[in-house]
């Protein structure tokens, strides 16, 4: 190679090295833009949680770190507590990691450690643990858009306020997913093998299968309303287009209707109630709780005879201000919300 062509380098040669110094200050400039976003997510997060504390919503990430680099960018924390003071209500939590795409920064994947820790005023208390609990979060511009949220080998207690009461609670696999359907919310959950016992002692029934799928009409703000509690159902209503229940040994129960929920927590609502195996529920129902014997068996009666003597019942169930009511006969009467 002569002396000039060295001076002088081909075009496509000069083309080579600008691509190659383009690539280079590309990279530099996405590394350099990476690591700010990190650094201002890092400073925006301690002010949003301050300013939040100051406001009654308030949370603390302990060791909060951003990681990620090049292509993801997420927050990680050895611990996660939160704290809402407006509905008397507060949670923590064991580790935290998250992670987004940089080019799809609206959809986040979430990780969460237990055992965690809820309290809600006056006196509820939820302890609880798991081998595994994910969830993911999709935003748009106007906020969030939808959330879901998967958990496998779930155990804790729960101890109620008034009573002090303990019960614990366990459930091989389970999943909720939530969607804003204009103004509305779209909810449905799912857990597999619940079981619910007392503190120390045999459980209630049978492991049991659940699933619902609902809508709470104008209500698409809960999606970012923060630490949920009973108390927000109150003055909502939607509708249930199915609630399962499913016992094994052919014991099955399915709900589905509109229903509200007043101001005072009282549930209303005109539901179809469809039973299967009704002698079994009957007698699993009087060894749980023996001092509603007479009627248990009078509502299983009735049951039957609605159904011409078979063991399967389709009926309707009328609940007004929190009293079930089957053909008029008042058969139980829902807790307060």
């Amino acid at each position: 190679m002569t002396a000039t062509a060295v001076a002088n380098p081909s075009p496509v040669a000069r083309k080579f090295r600008w691509l190659i110094a383009g690539i280079v200050i590309v990279c530099a400039a996405y590394s350099a833009g990476w690591f700010v976003v990190a650094d201002q997510v890092e400073k925006r997060l301690t002010a949003h949680l301050a300013d939040g504390r100051a406001n009654g919503l308030g949370g603390e990430c302990t060791n909060m770190e951003v990681r990620g680099f090049p292509f993801r960018i997420g927050l990680f924390c050895d611990k996660v507590n939160l704290d809402d003071t407006r509905r008397g209500a507060s949670a923590s939590f064991g580790a935290l990691r998250t992670a987004a795409q940089v080019y799809q920064p609206g959809h986040a994947i979430i990780e969460l450690d237990g055992p965690a820790e809820l309290r809600v005023s006056p006196d509820l208390k939820v302890s609880a643990d798991w081998t595994l609990l994910h969830a993911s979060v999709r935003a748009t511009l106007s906020g969030l858009d939808r959330s879901s949220l998967t958990y496998d080998n779930l155990t804790g207690t729960v101890r109620l306020p008034v009573t002090g009461e303990s019960f614990g609670f366990g459930a091989s696999h389970g999943e909720v997913h939530l969607r804003r359907n204009g103004n509305d919310l779209d909810a449905a959950l799912s857990v597999d093998k619940l079981d619910l016992r007392p503190e120390s002692g045999a459980s209630f029934a049978p492991p049991a299968n659940v699933a619902a799928d609902l809508t709470f009409v104008d209500k698409a703000s809960w999606l970012g309303s923060g630490i949920p509690t009973p108390a927000m159902l109150r003055g909502s209503k939607g509708e249930l287009r199915q609630m399962t229940l499913d016992l094994g040994s052919g014991m099955n129960a399915k709900l589905s209707g509109p229903f509200s929920v007043n101001d005072q927590g009282l549930i209303s609502g005109e539901l179809s109630l469809t039973m299967t195996n009704i002698d079994a529920w009957r007698q699993n129902l009087v060894t749980l709780i023996p001092d509603d014997a007479n009627l248990v068996n009078n509502t299983a009666n009735m049951l039957k005879a609605l159904a011409n003597g078979k063991n399967e019942a389709t009926v309707k169930l009328n609940v007004r201000d929190g009293t079930a009511f089957l053909a008029f006969i008042p058969i139980g009467v829902l807790p307060t919300l």
